[in-house]
């Protein structure tokens, strides 16, 4: 521990106040830096978000906490529980030290002992379901039932005087049959009585989302059913959920819920077991994107839409009263960035506005119910990604369920200010035929698909006057006479590129993974002329194209090792166009190196926060830096 005294000495904070033998905090001034050793192996995000909450309740609260095993470290801006790239020095510039100002609450303090244990407790659950192989085959089918359990504990919180209005189950109170007691005494009965519950409550009014056309978006299909039967899970879950002992508010005690959980400690947890459990598919199959990058990405777009002040934020529609914020992701997964922008939009109205806060917490209730907008084709992950918004306080989020991401005509183009996403990849993901052996076989899917992606080219084989941007064209590539024509296969990233750009606003922001090939090959200078414009070889400027690019960040081979695609990624950040005129200004470019962890035996190992390129990288971008920085 002396050693770790003497370093943060060297930075300036030169008070040092022992905790306990693994635990001190170091001050100047009014900044505070807790400083935790651990003796785990790795330091893993459930257990940096545990101690970075330690560090959160002491008082007065920490600015930053530091978090070692000796080998890795981790570094938090405690307040907005983020990663730091280091603990900055007070001699840098002491004006610039963040000081936190929040006040915890006794709900807060609460908050912050039950993370932990909740996160233990849902870990525990999903091991004891998937022992018990009750009508689940793998460890997501485990994720889902546990899902479903938690969606009807928050609706029985929210609706205490919900009456059943179907099947054997009509007039019951679910606020009575919903208790772990309930199926103590009842057992099988209780659990029927449940099950048909169900049926009913998963299409309530307050989890359906109403997309662009005014579809309707609920978050379990027509025919989804609870598929467990054995009352002791039911027993366990509800025990979970229900019995979280006592809070004490205002000197009053009380027995506690889920609803005393402030912030979106409950949504954390769920998201700690999402990626803890999640089994990956490999190949084109599903894969959650690494919270390095959600992080990243989600940083640099935030930092983009409030550079010149909050208005893009805090817009509404004069007819409607509805902000007019587009969050956006086609291939959302778990919401993995849709997630991300909401907490960190949440933090900047509530913390970093000045004004009325009430009326901002008014205007993000609002925001959660129309802002982010998200697609997969994927039913589990949709289930997963509606759970994890409504645990993180946006059950009405409209995300849905699409059966091709690229196809789907339910949002409107030129409707999103930032679109931040990661698309399936593979250079024969999309195509007019499908071989086997020697034999070819039309593909009817891929025919349509490119088709509607060479909508935008004329007769005569060229690019249509598109001014509105509304066009699709990447289904087709200009052959050596520069004449466009269709494609017989192409990768689907080249596509969603196309595609994502179209549902932009002018000035719309394209956070994008996408495969290197489509940056450096050959075979793909045409999709970088189609974004960019081509170069004039006199001024040097790039004329036509339909966005400026804004920055690549190189990303390391492991970043997405658990996925099987094999292939080498980088961040595409593209903004739209405002005019058919703007000029292309200078390009971030950076290489991250490592990204905070690496993959041993198909499994991630976390090697913390001074092994993340992408920390100093995005300081890097948002003080403006044009240069490369490697």
């Amino acid at each position: 521990m002396q050693e770790l005294k003497d370093k943060i000495k060297k930075l300036g904070y030169e008070e040092i106040k022992d905790i306990d033998d693994a635990t001190f905090i170091a001050s100047h001034k009014d900044v505070y830096v807790y400083v935790k050793k651990v003796d785990e192996e790795q330091l893993k995000p459930e257990l940096v978000t545990a101690i970075t909450f330690e560090a959160m309740a002491t008082d007065p609260i920490s600015t930053y906490a530091w978090i070692t095993n000796g080998r890795s470290n981790a570094y938090v801006l405690v307040e907005e529980e983020k990663a730091v790239s280091e603990i900055p020095s007070v001699f840098e510039d002491e004006n610039k030290l963040y000081s936190g100002k929040r006040q915890l609450t006794d709900r807060d303090k609460w908050s912050i002992r039950k993370y932990q244990e909740l996160q233990e407790k849902f870990d525990g659950l999903h091991e004891m379901i998937y022992g018990m192989k009750d009508h689940v085959n793998n460890s997501n089918d485990v994720i889902d039932e546990f899902s479903k359990l938690i969606f009807l504990e928050t609706f029985r919180l929210y609706h205490p005087e919900y009456r059943l209005t179907k099947g054997n189950v009509t007039g019951k109170l679910f606020n009575e049959i919903y208790r772990y007691e309930y199926v103590e005494k009842h057992k099988d009965k209780a659990v029927q009585e449940i099950r048909e519950a169900f049926k009913e409550i998963k299409d309530h009014a307050d989890y359906v989302a109403i997309l662009d056309n005014g579809e309707k978006a609920n978050i379990f299909s027509a025919d989804e059913y609870i598929k467990l039967e054995n009352p002791n899970i039911y027993i366990a879950v509800l025990k979970a959920l229900q019995d979280l002992g006592t809070i004490i508010i205002d000197g009053v005690e009380r027995p506690a819920t889920l609803r005393d959980l402030t912030g979106d400690v409950l949504g954390r947890v769920f998201d700690v077991l999402l990626r803890g459990k999640f089994e990956n598919k490999g190949g084109m199959g599903i894969y959650l994107t690494p919270r390095q990058v959600t992080e990243a990405a989600a940083e640099m777009v935030l930092h983009d839409l409030t550079k010149d002040g909050a208005a893009k934020l805090i817009a509404k529609d004069p007819k409607t009263g509805i902000p007019t914020l587009r969050i956006g992701d086609l291939c959302c997964g778990s919401a993995g960035f849709l997630i991300k922008m909401l907490q960190k939009i949440e933090h900047y109205l509530l913390n970093k506005l000045t004004g009325d806060k009430k009326q901002y917490e008014e205007l993000f209730e609002q925001m959660k119910e129309h802002c982010f907008i998200g697609a997969d084709n994927a039913p589990g992950m949709v289930l997963k990604a509606r759970i994890n918004m409504a645990l993180h306080g946006a059950p009405k989020c409209p995300i849905f369920q699409t059966r091709n991401s690229l196809m789907n005509t339910r949002l409107k183009p030129g409707t999103f200010d930032a679109i931040l996403t990661n698309p399936p990849f593979s250079k024969t993901g999309v195509s007019k035929t499908i071989k086997k052996g020697r034999t070819t076989v039309e593909n009817p899917e891929g025919v349509e698909i490119i088709k509607r992606y060479s909508e935008g080219i004329d007769e005569d084989g060229m690019l249509k006057n598109d001014p509105e941007q509304k066009y699709l064209c990447l289904g087709s590539k200009p052959d050596s006479r520069g004449k466009w024509k269709e494609v017989n296969s192409v990768d689907p990233a080249v596509l969603f590129i196309d595609r994502n750009l179209q549902l932009l606003k002018p000035g719309g922001l394209l956070m994008i993974v996408v495969p290197d090939g489509i940056l450096s090959n050959s075979g793909y200078k045409y999709v970088r002329e189609y974004i960019m414009g081509k170069k004039n070889t006199v001024t040097g400027e790039f004329e036509g194209g339909k966005a400026m690019l804004k920055a690549v960040i190189s990303l390391p081979q492991e970043t997405f090792a658990l996925s099987g695609a094999g292939a080498k990624t980088s961040l595409l950040y593209l903004k739209k166009k405002e005019h058919p005129g703007e000029k292309q200004g200078p390009v971030f470019m950076a290489v991250a190196d490592e990204v905070g962890f690496t993959v041993k035996q198909n499994v991630e190992v976390q090697l913390g926060d001074d092994h993340n390129d992408l920390l100093k990288i995005v300081e890097a971008y948002k003080k403006g830096m044009p240069e490369d920085v490697e």
